[in-house]
C-alpha cells in the first residue's frame, strides 16, 4: 500500500481478515462457552523521517531522509474460564506468513493463565459512531507533500535567526489508520495524523556551553506552526545567559501556559474515572469539590468539559476502546464534579450505569488578557518552559525545575529566570487563580510515559496560592 493510495483506504476490505476471521471463529467453536469473544485490529502506519544539521548560515541539510511503511495485525481473545468463574483476555501480534489457527490456539491458551473478575462485553452499541475529524486532512491527501511543505517553512525560518547556531533538526510526520473488528458485531476505522519537531540551537558566538534542544508535538500543521515555535526557541537560546535563580519563597505567585494547564487538568480528571474508585486509588466522584480548601475571594472557576468530536485533536474519536460511541459531557462546573467517567467493565464491577464520557479537555476562558494577568499582582515568574513537569497521580502534587522563565516586578519584566525547584498542589493552586481570555490548543499524543493530552482553553493561567520555589 503507498502513501498515494492512503486516502482511499479502507482496512475493512484487508485481503487477510476473511482468512483470519474464519481462523477465529473455527478456534472459537473448537473450546466453546470457554473461548468468550475476540476482536481484531488491522493497523496501517505511514512515517515520513527527516534528520537534518546546518551549516554556518543557518541552512538545512538532511543527511537521512527515510520513508517508512508498516502493516500489522492483532488480535484479542476473551475468555471464561475456572470455577469460580474468571475472565482471561491475552493479545497476539499476527504473522500472516504463518499457520493463523496456531497462533489464535496460542493466544486463547495464554488467556487462560489470566484471572479477572468476569464482566459481560457489550453486544450493542449505545448510540451510532458519529463522524469525527481525527487526522488533518492535508497530511491524510498526501504525507510527502505535506512534509516537504514543513520542512521548506522550517529552512525559511531558520535562514531569517540572528544570534544563534542552529545545530541539528529532526521532523517526523506520521499518519496511522486503525480498523478493529470484533466476534459481537462492532467495526469501526479512524485516522490519526502526528507531527514530532525537535531542534538543538545554541546563542553565537561559538564555542557555547549552553544548546538548547525542544520540542514540538502536534496533529496537524496548523497546530504545530513550527514558525512561531522556531522563533520562541531563539528568543530562549538568546537569553539563556542572563539569567538568575529566584529566590526561595514559599507563596510565590506564577503564570504558567496552556501545556503545563493541560497537563494538571489531565491529571486532575483522571481522578474523575470510576477505575480509581473500583481500585481503591484516590477518586471523585459527582458531588466533590476538586479543592482541598475554601476557594479564595475573587478567584476564578473550572468550569469543564470532555469532548470526544472536537476536529483534529488528540482525543477525538468515532468509538472507545470497548467499541462504544463516546459521550460529549461536562464533568466539572464551579469546582464540583457534575459526572465520574464510567465505561463498561467498571460500571458492571461498581454497579454503576455506564456514560462512555471522555475526550479533550475544553476549558471555559477568563476575562483577562495574559498582560493584564501579569499586571494584577506586584510580583509573579511566567514559566516558559519546566524541565520536566513531575505530576503524583495520586496525590495531585507536582514540581519541578524552572528550565526557563520571566520575573516581573509591578507589570515590568525584571529578568530571566532559570533554576530553583517549583512545586505545586492542584487541589490547592485551584483555590486562587485567574484564566486568560485567549484560546490556545493543545495536543500530545501517548508516548513512552506520557499519556495523551487534547485542551481547548486559555492560554495563561495564574496560580496564587500553594506555590514554593526552593532557589537561593
Amino acid at each position: 500500500m503507498s502513501q498515494s493510495d492512503q486516502k482511499t483506504l479502507i482496512l475493512s476490505q484487508d485481503k487477510l481478515l476473511p482468512n483470519l476471521r474464519d481462523a477465529l471463529n473455527k478456534i472459537k467453536s473448537k473450546y466453546g462457552q470457554q473461548f468468550y469473544a475476540w476482536k481484531l485490529n488491522v493497523l496501517h502506519y505511514e512515517s515520513r523521517q527527516s534528520l537534518m544539521i546546518c551549516n554556518d548560515k543557518n541552512t538545512l541539510e538532511q543527511y537521512q531522509n527515510r520513508n517508512v511503511l508498516d502493516h500489522s495485525y492483532q488480535i484479542v481473545v476473551y475468555t471464561n474460564h475456572s470455577e469460580p468463574k474468571l475472565m482471561g483476555s491475552s493479545s497476539f501480534n499476527i504473522d500472516p506468513l504463518n499457520n493463523l489457527e496456531d497462533q489464535i490456539d496460542k493466544t486463547y491458551q495464554n488467556s487462560l493463565l489470566v484471572g479477572n473478575k468476569p464482566w459481560k462485553l457489550p453486544t450493542k452499541i449505545n448510540k451510532d459512531y458519529e463522524k469525527v475529524l481525527t487526522c488533518d486532512p492535508i497530511i491524510k491527501d498526501d504525507l510527502n507533500s505535506a512534509h516537504n511543505n514543513m520542512i521548506s517553512e522550517i529552512n525559511e525560518s531558520i535562514s531569517s535567526l540572528d544570534g544563534v547556531k542552529v545545530n541539528s533538526l529532526e521532523l517526523y510526520t506520521n499518519l496511522q489508520t486503525t480498523y478493529f473488528e470484533t466476534s459481537e458485531g462492532f467495526n469501526g476505522q479512524k485516522d490519526n495524523s502526528d507531527i514530532y519537531f525537535e531542534m538543538a540551537i545554541e546563542k553565537l558566538p561559538l564555542p557555547n556551553t549552553q544548546e538548547i534542544l525542544k520540542y514540538k508535538k502536534a496533529i496537524s500543521i496548523e497546530d504545530a506552526n513550527l514558525s512561531s515555535f522556531i522563533k520562541e526557541t531563539s528568543d530562549e537560546a538568546m537569553s539563556i545567559s542572563e539569567t538568575i535563580v529566584p529566590k526561595t519563597s514559599s507563596n510565590l505567585n506564577i503564570i504558567i501556559d496552556g501545556e503545563a494547564i493541560s497537563s494538571l487538568l489531565t491529571k486532575l480528571t483522571g481522578h474523575l474515572n470510576a477505575g480509581r474508585e473500583y481500585e481503591k486509588s484516590p477518586f471523585m466522584k459527582k458531588g466533590d469539590s476538586i479543592l482541598s480548601t475554601d476557594k479564595i475571594s475573587g478567584s476564578d472557576s473550572i468550569n469543564l468539559t470532555l469532548d470526544p468530536t472536537t476536529p483534529v485533536m488528540a482525543l477525538s474519536t468515532p468509538f472507545t476502546s470497548e467499541g462504544m460511541s463516546p459521550v460529549k459531557a461536562n464533568v466539572i462546573k464551579d469546582n464540583i464534579v457534575t459526572n465520574q467517567l464510567i465505561h463498561e467493565r467498571i460500571a458492571q464491577y461498581l454497579s454503576k450505569e455506564p456514560n462512555y464520557i471522555l475526550g479533550n479537555i475544553i476549558l471555559d476562558l477568563g476575562d483577562l488578557s495574559k498582560t493584564e494577568l501579569i499586571d494584577s499582582v506586584e510580583e509573579c515568574i511566567e514559566i516558559l518552559s519546566f524541565s520536566s513537569l513531575l505530576i503524583n497521580p495520586n496525590t495531585l502534587t507536582w514540581s519541578s525545575e524552572i528550565k526557563l522563565g520571566k520575573m516581573f516586578k509591578n507589570g515590568k519584566l525584571v529578568s530571566m529566570v532559570k533554576g530553583g525547584v517549583i512545586s505545586g498542589d492542584i487541589k490547592i493552586n485551584l483555590t486562587n487563580f485567574k484564566l486568560s481570555n485567549q484560546e490556545v490548543k493543545v495536543n500530545e499524543i501517548a508516548g513512552g510515559f506520557d499519556e495523551a493530552k487534547g485542551y481547548v482553553g486559555p492560554s495563561h493561567m495564574l496560580i496564587q496560592s500553594g506555590i514554593k520555589v526552593v532557589g537561593e
